[in-house]
């Protein structure tokens, strides 16, 4: 009789632990301005330089996304959209430095009200402090590649010698080091890099040193007649307006090459190889210490309940239209890559459908198994990681930069359909076509009926999103007066 009693809380208990599984850990890695083009898992022209073999582990057991894009392409509104799930004209964070407005959700309060214990680490660039983490440590604005100083939970400041990538790596391991309570974790490691100026570490010096790195193939763009309302306003130019070649001129380390820096394709093909060996330095340590954190992970057995996101903030400019920085809606600046892995639901795959920087909250907290919040704008992608297909999924991004250059519009997988705040004028690419988006065709009269049909789904847009095209110019009219600190 004891013992059938026995085998009865036996089962019972084994019932109770299966209904209940252990909720499974994140760990979200966030770089700044890491383009996809430079992840070898993407396979662009630059992977058999950019090599990122770490980062490509997550790629080979996860699904990495394809059309992952921002609805803001610059740091503080897109880690504003990340944190809350919402757009920034309802978040309130439309520049850099913004304050996440009062009421608005935040997926680590949530988790946390769901019974996890949450750390950050590194770059924040919210005037918001963190809220829903138990412990942080964040750095004032970019911070600082070498010898950072961090900010803490306590309002106490410790400077800490060392790479940042190192150090922020070194901070998250001690945290999993010392957590040792029952509960689940989220983990948010923030890098600073690979973001401008690109500083790396020592080690990585001599790095492609003899290398000739592959160029875009458009490079060498005109951008005055291929787009002259948008890619030639942007300040991001390889030898215009800000150049990335006169910021650079001086530098030795690696030295800015002079051969035909007399001419403007000189310039430019000086500014491109000066520019992507130290991007592909700096992106080389912060895949050195992702592969820290996987290998920490698999060697306390914790690997097949993480869940582990590798993302950037944004896309970024590689040359291509004679650009670095990001900032346009055009596609190598609005894509971020995001590549999420957790064994015991996603498989391997790719996945090619419209996604946004606003359905990532949503999506962990559905895969975690806690309810988003009503007032969260984003959509769970847990369909799509579970490989299912969804007939009603996105057909168009929607975009609101509201600095120079001011624009709106959407992209979809056909078209990419630009306007401005402060005119009429508008851009259109279509990205069938031209995937490498190089020309407007704006003025192509052949384009007249799809230009029309774009018009009519970026009117829907907006009153989904219950906005006023003339209260979408306004936001861009108004002057920031805060300099963008890029």
């Amino acid at each position: 009789m004891i013992l059938r009693y026995l085998s009865y809380i036996y089962m019972l208990s084994h019932v109770v632990v299966l209904a209940n599984p252990q909720k499974p850990n994140i760990v979200f890695i966030l770089s700044d301005d890491h383009a996809l083009e430079a992840i070898s898992a993407y396979g662009s022209w630059l992977k058999d330089h950019a090599k990122t073999p770490n980062i490509d582990r997550i790629s080979k057991s996860g699904m990495t996304f394809h059309n992952m894009c921002v609805n803001n392409s610059i740091c503080s509104p897109s880690r504003a959209s990340i944190l809350t799930g919402q757009y920034n004209h309802t978040n309130g964070v439309m520049k850099l430095h913004g304050k996440i407005k009062a009421g608005s959700p935040w997926l680590p309060k949530e988790l946390q009200a769901f019974g996890y214990q949450n750390y950050l680490v590194g770059k924040w660039h919210l005037d918001s402090l963190p809220e829903g983490f138990e412990k942080f440590k964040i750095v004032d604005d970019q911070g600082e590649y070498f010898n950072p100083s961090f900010l803490d939970e306590q309002n106490q400041t410790v400077k800490t010698a060392g790479y940042s990538t190192d150090v922020y790596t070194d901070q998250a391991l001690e945290w999993l080091s010392k957590h040792k309570s029952a509960d689940p974790f989220m983990l948010m490691l923030n890098f600073k890099a690979p973001h401008y100026p690109y500083d790396y570490p020592e080690r990585y010096e001599s790095l492609l040193e003899n290398s000739q790195i592959p160029e875009p193939l458009n490079l060498y763009e005109d951008l005055t007649k291929s787009s002259p309302m948008l890619k030639n306003r942007c300040f991001g130019q390889m030898a215009k307006a800000r150049s990335y070649f006169r910021r650079q001129y001086k530098s030795t380390t690696p030295e800015m090459s002079k051969d035909g820096v007399d001419t403007w394709t000189g310039q430019v093909s000086a500014a491109y190889q000066h520019m992507s060996k130290k991007y592909i330095r700096c992106i080389t340590a912060v895949d050195e210490n992702v592969g820290r954190v996987l290998d920490y992970l698999e060697h306390n057995n914790l690997n097949d309940n993480t869940i582990v996101i590798y993302g950037s903030d944004q896309g970024y400019w590689l040359g291509q239209h004679g650009l670095y920085d990001k900032r346009l809606i055009l596609d190598q600046s609005i894509k971020m890559p995001f590549i999420i892995s957790y064994p015991k639901l996603i498989k391997n795959n790719k996945n090619f459908e419209l996604c946004s920087n606003i359905d990532i909250a949503p999506t962990l907290l559905d895969l975690v198994g806690a309810t988003p919040p009503s007032e969260m704008e984003g959509v769970s992608m847990l369909p799509l990681l579970k490989g299912e297909e969804v007939n009603d999924w996105r057909q168009a991004i929607w975009y609101n930069y509201t600095s120079n250059p001011n624009h709106y519009g959407i992209k979809t997988k056909e078209y990419t359909y630009v306007k401005f705040h402060e005119s009429m004028d508008f851009e259109f690419y279509d990205n069938l076509k031209d995937p490498w988006q190089n020309k407007s065709e704006h003025k192509n009269p052949d384009y007249a009926a799809k230009i029309a049909s774009a018009e009519v789904v970026l009117q829907r847009k907006l009153k989904e999103l219950q906005l006023t095209e003339s209260g979408v110019k306004k936001m861009g009219i108004k002057k920031n007066r805060k300099r963008n600190k890029q």
